[in-house]
């Protein structure tokens, strides 16, 4: 093999070369990426150490319980005040024992939350010594999308992550869309666990059902978790779906919610429980009867209605023409490759929707080792391989925070449900580039002390893709630093 095939494999499937990487691979660029999705893996350090998925589900309540404990908001009932005061201290105090107002209180603790989340992603991907699974947990996760953009759903992010993208990465796609649509984080963030089918025990009799702080009474349908399915998950919007399978499936799905604690305020009681143990099947709130989902008719009972929907939508041809088209406009290019694109869906369909196949397909697609240079790196990815090609910075969770801001794509902050979008025209610009040329001589500075000059660790991470032009730029480059900076600015580096 040349090395031109091990630069496309560390950069377009990896994460981006650490120096010696390309002359390790070199042999069989192919074998090195599908030895990376064999077998379980455990969970990254950094990622093992984050808070459990009950903690995540649970955090916001006992921030929401400390703002009303200090509030002077007259608008909280006082019965309500007396009883979260005896659940939290009255006062919190920073770091230096000064006292903090309940606004700034909640919010510092979200933050050191966040950056603890944050750098632990960063670093397991910076890390990673099998970046293409890495890089993989990272498309799913931008697939079946839960934003901290929404404020409640701040905390949950990190966890879901790790249940459902991680955990079945090379597993089935039936087992991931499943564990997603059943996650507390996704039933939260699309507001499946407040929605009552209109003939349950709950719709005709509203006043049986429960009042939740904030939401209020449940009651009416909602229809968000069946339209993200559909449209996001699985066949896509061009799938075939009307709005009135929407709504049918919105019904199958009406009792899918989180289990809730001894307490509603704070969900005490929960404490250790996996996603799994956290799902809980409602059947005051199900909607009876068979409903009728892209034209078959489902009329099983409870829960068991709304998996067989799954299962059929995760077997569809649409889903696998949807996902295969995805993960060829991220691995290969922003104008998907027909042919990739069929050869990719054919593998998915006949493994029945095996994701460790469905990757292999698309390493021995002959397209994916035709362009070096296809795709923009987005924010994070640029990052990431940065900081893999110098060996540093360090970065703390602050300060990834704010650079990632700054470039557009803080981490777990997608705008939407349908996540990041794919293409260059989302991530360059003279902002966007101006943006990571501040990081990049900043960076540089800090790890210019390596032996290594600019053009050999260019040649050590990008292989044959460094260019002649670029190479002269580096060589007249008026110190190691600026080298460095002018490397990760170049057009090589950006791209992958």
């Amino acid at each position: 093999m040349s090395m031109m095939t091990a630069a496309i494999a560390a950069n377009r499937f990896g994460l981006g070369a650490k120096p010696g990487d390309l002359a390790s691979i070199k042999s069989d660029p192919q074998g090195w990426l599908l030895a990376q999705l064999d077998g379980a893996q455990a969970d990254p350090a950094p990622i093992a150490a984050l808070p459990s998925t009950a903690d995540d589900f649970q955090a916001f309540g006992r921030w929401a319980i400390q703002y009303a404990a200090q509030s002077a908001d007259r608008n909280v009932p006082p019965f309500v005040l007396n009883r979260l005061r005896r659940q939290v201290p009255a006062v919190l105090k920073d770091k230096n024992g000064a006292q903090l107002g309940a606004e700034e209180s909640v919010y510092a603790t979200f933050k050191d939350r966040y950056r603890t989340a944050v750098r632990a992603r960063f670093d397991a991907a910076v890390q990673s010594e099998t970046p293409f699974r890495e890089r993989l947990v990272h498309f799913w996760s931008n697939h079946f999308v839960v934003s901290s953009k929404k404020i409640s759903a701040f905390p949950m992010p990190p966890s879901y992550e790790r249940d459902v993208a991680r955990s079945h990465v090379t597993g089935r796609f039936l087992d991931m869309l499943m564990a997603s649509s059943k996650h507390p984080a996704m039933l939260h963030y699309l507001d499946n666990s407040y929605s009552v089918g209109p003939n349950s025990r709950w719709g005709k009799n509203p006043s049986e059902a429960p009042t939740l702080p904030v939401i209020g009474r449940m009651e009416g349908l909602n229809e968000n978790l069946a339209r993200e399915i559909l449209e996001l998950h699985t066949v896509g919007v061009n799938g075939g779906y009307s709005q009135t399978d929407v709504r049918n499936f919105a019904k199958v799905i009406t009792g899918w919610m989180v289990k809730r604690g001894r307490s509603v305020f704070a969900n005490r009681g929960l404490r250790g429980q996996s996603a799994a143990e956290l799902f809980e099947f409602n059947p005051n709130a199900h909607e009876p009867g068979p409903q009728t989902v892209m034209g078959k008719v489902y009329a099983q009972d409870g829960v068991e209605q709304g998996e067989a929907v799954l299962l059929d939508l995760s077997r569809h041809p649409k889903t696998a023409e949807f996902i295969a088209t995805k993960l060829v406009r991220y691995f290969i290019g922003d104008d998907p490759p027909p042919a990739a694109v069929k050869r990719v869906a054919d593998a998915f369909l006949a493994s029945d929707g095996d994701l460790k196949a469905t990757a292999t397909a698309l390493v021995r697609s002959p397209e994916a080792w035709e362009e070096p240079l296809a795709k923009v790196k987005q924010p994070e990815e640029y990052l990431i391989s940065g900081v893999r090609a110098l060996g540093g910075p360090d970065i703390s969770g602050e300060e990834l925070e704010q650079v990632l801001s700054q470039m557009g794509q803080p981490t777990y902050m997608q705008p939407g449900p349908d996540g990041w979008h794919d293409v260059a025209a989302e991530w360059i610009g003279p902002d966007p580039i101006w943006k990571r040329l501040e990081w990049a001589n900043d960076a540089s500075i800090e790890t210019a002390q390596t032996e290594l000059a600019p053009t050999r660790l260019g040649e050590l991470v990008l292989g044959p893709v460094l260019s002649e032009p670029t190479k002269r730029v580096l060589e007249g480059s008026a110190s190691p630093a600026q080298g460095f900076a002018l490397l990760l600015v170049s057009p090589e580096f950006l791209r992958r």
